[in-house]
């Protein structure tokens, strides 16, 4: 198992190399991960679930090159965000273990009653952070959305305004 500050560096590292284009919102980063994984993303509301705390994000990869990324809409917009970020690099380190998904739970059938079982290529609905992945999801996660929020335009230098703004937005 990689060790926290490993997994840190190497995270922001790989947001880094991604090369991403300025974006005033994570969604806005949408079509730059599409093109990069060849697969179109759709947002969707999450199912309830009927437990106690629902499900509050989840990716679905299906087999005609959909990547159906799954939110909580009763939560506020940035924590969808924080959400969606942690789906997005989910899809773009391409993880594919389902093994801490329980087996047998028919989620994908509740989902979208269009969406065929046999459809899904792969699912990850995950709630912990005992597993590499999750854990690394959530950081680059968090560096995608540093990414988002840092500025885009170079300030003049003794412009104390801006200067100001910008350190508030952080």
């Amino acid at each position: 198992m990689k060790r926290w500050d490993t997994t840190r560096r190497d995270s922001r590292r790989f947001v880094r190399e991604l090369g991403l284009p300025p974006a005033d919102s994570i969604r806005e980063l949408l079509p730059a991960v599409q093109e990069r994984t060849g697969y179109s993303i759709r947002i969707a509301p999450a199912p309830e679930l009927g437990t106690k705390f629902g499900l509050c994000g989840m990716w679905i990869r299906t087999t005609d090159g959909i990547d159906y990324v799954f939110v909580h809409e009763k939560t506020s917009r940035a924590h969808q965000d924080h959400i969606i970020a942690h789906e997005l690099a989910h899809i773009l380190r391409d993880h594919q273990d389902t093994s801490a998904f329980p087996a047998g739970k028919p989620v994908g059938s509740r989902l979208i009653s269009s969406l065929e079982p046999a459809a899904i290529k792969m699912m990850l609905g995950r709630s912990d952070y005992e597993y590499q992945d999750e854990r690394e999801a959530e950081l680059i996660g968090s560096y995608l959305q540093r990414h988002v929020h840092r500025p885009h335009r170079p300030v003049r230098a003794g412009d104390r305004v801006a200067e100001t703004l910008l350190r508030t937005r952080r």
